[in-house]
């Protein structure tokens, strides 16, 4: 049987994820035939990959002039993701990048062209579109088993220390890279990018869809010594007239881990760390436990990676045009100005941990209470 060929672009950080489903999966359909990475070093497998004999590359053309891959699978930095999917595209590779798809609301169209022109597919790794109980969730909300959406909100609290923020090459938390590429990262355009997006995603009406932000206003607070914000509190509308809030921050002395809960005019539909899955409750009185959204995150790896095996067609659930959505939405939020916090209101703990006081329980409350930070009597000491 021949084997699909695969690239991995990106090793260390969030690429060890692959890695170590590659090595675990051991699936006899496909094999490792190269590594791009300026510092492979930082790979938890490096020494595996280099004991089993897999070539390392520093950049992608280097590789692409030696061999061919059948699936590159981008974990790098979101400045690089557009010429990255190009170059791979324009060298008859098929595509998983991970989010978000790209910084700059243009880079759809010639991602598009790209892809439909190499006749190839791209899938964009928000691992939730990719999950059983996301995908169960969707096919009901589509059906019309809930009835109309009216309400959707979220909220994640992640702390992140100093060493966060000064990582790799040091491009987290600017809006953009040295050579003038957008990057826009930020808390809700990176670690937690996945929940935005999500309600976006069951939103879309269609496979592969997303619903389409076309209002919001912001509360954006920086802690960090960062360019781009790190504490975020945010009301949108979507075009399906649907409303929400979605509240984040990795400036926090405690977490939330990510929740969500979706109204519409038939139930709710709920998620919490707790609970440990996604629960919908009709106004019926009917309950629907769909399951747990993080129980599989690498199913976004290996549904791709089966179909080329089998040669079939494949259809990412979520490609181009369904991560596009959060790209808008994220243009949109930079334009809004960023509240740098006063020095008062602003701790930092020994391992680094630069943190809002009292912000956790007054984010939470602003979740609960479904209000932007500015609409809060603390808001003003901040």
């Amino acid at each position: 049987m021949k084997k699909v060929k695969i690239l991995a672009v990106g090793i260390g950080g969030y690429g060890n994820i692959f890695i170590e489903s590659y090595l675990k999966k051991q699936h006899p359909g496909c094999e490792l035939v190269g590594v791009v990475d300026v510092y492979p070093q930082g790979c938890r497998y490096y020494q595996q990959l280099i004991d089993m004999g897999v070539s390392l590359y520093a950049d992608m053309d280097a590789f692409f002039t030696e061999k061919s891959a059948d699936l590159t699978v981008i974990t790098t930095p979101i400045h690089l993701h557009t010429r990255q999917i190009l170059c791979a595209l324009e060298h008859g590779s098929n595509v998983i990048c991970e989010k978000p798809l790209s910084a700059d609301a243009g880079d759809e169209k010639i991602l598009c062209e790209a892809r439909d022109k190499a006749g190839k597919f791209v899938s964009i790794g928000y691992q939730w579109s990719y999950s059983e109980a996301i995908n169960a969730l969707k096919r009901d909300i589509m059906a019309g088993r809930y009835g109309k959406p009216e309400f959707m909100k979220s909220i994640v609290l992640w702390p992140r220390t100093r060493s966060y923020f000064t990582r790799g090459i040091g491009w987290a938390g600017k809006l953009k890279a040295d050579d003038g590429t957008p990057l826009n990262d930020s808390v809700v355009n990176n670690a937690t990018a996945h929940y935005p997006h999500n309600i976006f995603y069951v939103l879309g009406g269609a496979v592969g869809k997303s619903a389409e932000v076309v209002d919001l206003s912001a509360d954006l607070v920086r802690a960090n010594d960062i360019e781009n914000f790190d504490t975020a509190t945010i009301r949108f509308t979507l075009d399906n007239g649907a409303r929400g809030i979605y509240v984040a921050s990795h400036a926090t002395l405690t977490a939330n881990e990510p929740e969500f809960e979706y109204r519409f005019s038939g139930g709710i539909v709920s998620y919490d760390s707790v609970i440990g899955k996604v629960v919908g409750r009709l106004n019926t009185g009917k309950v629907i436990e769909y399951g747990d959204p993080f129980e599989d995150v690498t199913l976004k790896y290996w549904y791709a990676i089966d179909a080329l095996v089998e040669g079939k067609v494949y259809e990412p659930l979520c490609g181009i045009e369904t991560a596009a959505a959060q790209v808008r939405f994220i243009a949109k939020l930079q334009h809004i100005p960023i509240k740098q916090i006063s020095e008062d209101m602003r701790l930092e703990r020994e391992d680094g941990l630069v943190y809002i006081k009292d912000a956790a329980e007054l984010l939470r409350r602003c979740y609960d209470e479904e209000k932007l930070l500015s609409e809060t009597n603390e808001y003003k000491n901040w």
